[in-house]
């Protein structure tokens, strides 16, 4: 039985500012105005097992507890539930995968659907990783290359998937392999000299260079094994932090205190490194055409023909920003707004132009790489984020003011706000669309009214209240907060659907 295991840990910054802290790349919506990069993952997951004549599974995903609830109602959007363990703290792969082998080597009997398979086949689990931030435009070649991996993965080999690379890039880490499929080593990103020689060194009958497209395919029981040879701090540290797990609703929360020393190491340096000397213990399967891409940076982003066509000058617009672009005597520039504003570019050529409601990033192309290291100076600013999801849907701050602040809620079908109050603001609510179910508490008795578009309702200093959606589309409302104080931290939360503090 195979079982997906979707990371979905990544910071994302090197998309900075669209990718932020709050809401990395995995959950953006980035190549489909519809799904996310996550979304289109479980999708071409589900889809394999299906080209692979597998019953149903419920994938398990591995992302940060701060975006827990983006990732349950991405899986609810698309009616597909799956096991969702959380990370405190990312220490890259190697942690990830590790937690999820844990949770797998327990309980894979659990996740399959209707299986009719004898027992001994479901307890023979594989597991399949996919990065969450990746593109594949034909699924059909990542199938017949598992296919040809699966027997000597269920022997115990290591699987991984190499892409024929198309040109010498230098943002990707390579693998080697021989002949017969073993990999003989691996390489972290080349400088463009070294790539380019290994690129000349493949040969049309044998591309013995790949890329390294971070696609492992791994019997679980054999992960686990040469984890306990190789990373044994590792190995002890998430299986007692899966053991001392707790179920928080629809989440997996492993115990904090085993995995705080753990190594910040990726799967590739801890185990596939390491075994590539012994032999047949790492094997590789290229994926030829597959349209594979790693949605690594704006340069990759922007060169994706799924965005838009590129005018005569060779500028590119991203859909999102198709109303908002105007290019006079330049050439091959990338363009993305979210902010809604009109934006000229004159007379200049190979910028990354990225506009959001929260930053503006006006690149050289050539820097692309280098734009996580400015993310981390902007999320430890202390300037608040305008777009803000929560497990209710968002809110959006339209107007920051001197003992005011308007913001704009949307909360989607079914989403409920907590029962709370405020010590420092009041609130004036009025419906722009849908139906809002206001509920308020007072000397232990609770009431509720229910607003329609072009209704309001005023929440004094102090009041218990809460909101809820209970209609069948998304309620739209303005927020006006009046005070003295107007900070989030003005929540005091007194019942919550969602399990907040």
């Amino acid at each position: 039985m195979i079982i997906p295991v979707i990371l979905a840990g990544g910071t994302g910054t090197r998309l900075w500012p669209l990718s932020t802290r709050d809401c990395p790349k995995q959950f953006l919506p980035l190549l489909d105005p519809e799904r996310s990069l996550l979304q289109q993952t479980l999708l071409r997951a589900l889809d394999l097992l299906q080209r692979l004549g597998q019953p149903a599974v419920e994938p398990i995903i591995v992302c940060h507890e701060a975006q827990r609830f983006l990732a349950a109602e991405q899986c609810r959007a698309l009616n597909i539930r799956a096991q969702i363990v959380l990370e405190d703290e990312g220490r890259n792969t190697a942690q990830a995968l590790a937690l999820a082998a844990q949770h797998l080597a327990h309980h894979s009997q659990h996740l399959a659907h209707n299986s009719q398979q004898p027992r001994e086949y479901r307890e023979q689990t594989l597991m399949l990783a996919m990065p969450a931030d990746q593109t594949l435009s034909d699924n059909a070649v990542l199938a017949q290359a598992i296919v040809s991996l699966q027997a000597q993965v269920s022997q115990g080999a290591a699987g991984i998937f190499g892409i024929e690379p198309e040109y010498a890039a230098t943002g990707f880490g390579y693998l080697r392999k021989d002949a017969g499929g073993q990999v003989v080593e691996f390489r972290e990103k080349p400088d463009a000299d070294t790539a380019a020689q290994w690129l000349a060194a493949n040969t049309r009958q044998q591309a013995g260079w790949l890329w390294n497209s971070g696609i492992f395919f791994w019997q679980v029981q054999a992960f686990l094994q040469r984890l306990s040879e190789y990373q044994p701090a590792l190995f002890a540290a998430t299986q007692e932090a899966m053991a001392q797990a707790q179920q928080d609703l629809d989440f997996i929360r492993p115990a904090i205190r085993p995995l705080q020393q753990c190594p910040h190491l990726p799967v590739d340096i801890a185990l596939l490194e390491p075994l590539s000397a012994i032999a047949q213990a790492v094997v590789a399967a290229p994926l030829v055409n597959s349209g594979w891409n790693d949605i690594g940076n704006w340069q990759v982003l922007s060169e994706l023909g799924e965005l838009g066509e590129a005018d005569a000058q060779g500028n590119v617009v991203h859909n999102s920003a198709a109303a908002h672009g105007r290019f006079q005597h330049s050439r091959n520039n990338y363009l993305h707004s979210s902010s809604g504003r009109d934006i000229a570019l004159l007379g200049v050529q190979d910028l990354l132009v990225v506009d959001t409601a929260d930053a503006l990033l006006i690149a050289h192309k050539d820097q692309a790489q280098q734009v996580g290291s400015l993310a981390p100076a902007a999320s430890a600013g202390k300037t608040e984020p305008r777009l803000v999801y929560r497990p209710w849907g968002s809110y959006e701050v339209l107007h920051p003011g001197d003992g005011y602040k308007i913001k704009r809620l949307r909360v989607k079908a079914g989403g409920r706000l907590s029962l709370q109050r405020h010590r420092f603001r009041a609130e004036h609510w009025v419906v722009v669309r849908g139906e809002a179910t206001v509920i308020r508490e007072c000397a232990g008795v609770r009431t509720s009214e229910v607003l329609h578009a072009n209704e309001s309702t005023f929440i004094a200093l102090g009041d218990i209240h809460s909101l809820e959606n209970n209609g069948d589309i998304l309620l739209e409302m303005i927020e006006v907060q009046s005070g003295d104080y107007l900070a989030e931290d003005d929540i005091e939360r007194l019942q919550d659907a969602y399990g907040r503090k």
